[in-house]
């Protein structure tokens, strides 16, 4: 049985070890930043305000140096073998998430006097946990031997004002054989509303330009609201009350960055749009910015819209024959 001195020893050095802990926290020059570019991290982001100015009349943009549309998901999630401060990323285009383009673990911690260092984590079977930001349990059993980290490609953020900005080291991400060794360079900015970037690829003898958008102009990916919906088809006779053709979709997801819903109507068979979308104006200074949400025939017109605070919890529309009400999350 241990003795009194021994359990006081103990005791003390327990003490210390939490003493010096808490003392690096308050001499880590990049504590803070860890904290807040963290909490800026998380979430959903979309282009689609971008798509839709690159290919409006006064946008000029020609269509070489248009941008993909990408959407962009960010789910922190609990793997204490790879540190507190995890994430599972997945991106898809089209705002199809079956054209996934992207998966990857992303792990931050701080490097004190060079701003936080952010690890990217490669999946060895991508596959194998693709959705997992709605599953997080396909992550469970994932160990640093299922992934492949290369330190050269390292992402090191800095304060910048009121947002970060991260960067690979220049020319550090090296990879491929011969003629064909390229390096990729991934240059970020993230503020709460925002995430913008430009990840391109380059050949390593002369640094022409292998893969991304050749303007260098950033994916400008804005963070997206998250909906849940419930949408409700009645019948042609739906001023009698209720009847055989009543149809009630609940728990559809929309969000805000042009996220959209398809569904069939059982009484005349036609498959109807729900789009929602977040509207930045820069042409106005008052009131530019509003968020609306809209029902359409597919390939056809709206049949109606509504107008909403860009803030609102509560939205939807009721058309008689149709209404959606969705509850943000």
């Amino acid at each position: 049985m241990p003795s009194r001195a021994m359990i006081i020893a103990i005791a003390l050095l327990a003490l210390q070890a939490a003493g010096n802990a808490a003392a690096d926290r308050q001499d880590d020059p990049s504590a803070r930043d860890l904290v807040r570019l963290t909490q800026w991290f998380e979430g959903r982001f979309d282009n689609q305000e971008q798509i839709w100015f690159e290919t409006e009349g006064r946008a000029e943009v020609a269509e070489r140096d248009r941008h993909e549309r990408v959407h962009a998901i960010h789910r922190r999630v609990d793997l204490p073998v790879f540190g507190p401060q995890v994430f599972y990323v997945e991106e898809y285009l089209d705002d199809d998430s079956a054209k996934v383009f992207r998966q990857r673990l992303v792990t931050f911690e701080s490097a004190r006097g060079e701003g936080v260092r952010m690890k990217l984590w490669f999946f060895k079977d991508a596959k194998a946990v693709r959705g997992a930001h709605n599953n997080p349990a396909l992550l469970a059993r994932v160990t640093p031997d299922d992934l492949t980290h290369l330190p050269e490609c390292d992402v090191y953020w800095r304060a910048d004002a009121d947002q970060y900005s991260g960067s690979m080291r220049p020319k550090a991400c090296v990879f491929g054989n011969g003629a064909e060794r390229r390096y990729s360079q991934h240059d970020l900015t993230l503020s709460p509303s925002k995430y913008w970037r430009v990840d391109r690829t380059f050949f390593v003898d002369d640094d022409r330009l292998a893969v991304g958008n050749p303007s260098g102009v950033p994916h400008q990916l804005n963070r997206a609201k998250a909906f849940d919906c419930t949408v409700n088809f009645y019948g042609e006779n739906y001023l009698r009350g209720p009847g055989p053709d009543d149809q009630r979709f609940a728990g559809q997801f929309l969000h805000s960055q042009g996220g959209s819903l398809q569904l069939q109507r059982r009484a005349d068979g036609k498959t109807y749009l729900l789009r929602l979308r977040d509207k930045e104006y820069p042409y106005y200074t008052e009131r530019s910015d509003f968020m609306f949400l809209s029902i359409r025939e597919t390939g056809g017109p709206f049949i109606a819209y509504s107008l909403h605070d860009p803030d609102a919890r509560f939205i939807g529309f009721n058309l008689g024959w149709s209404s959606v009400s969705c509850e943000r999350r």
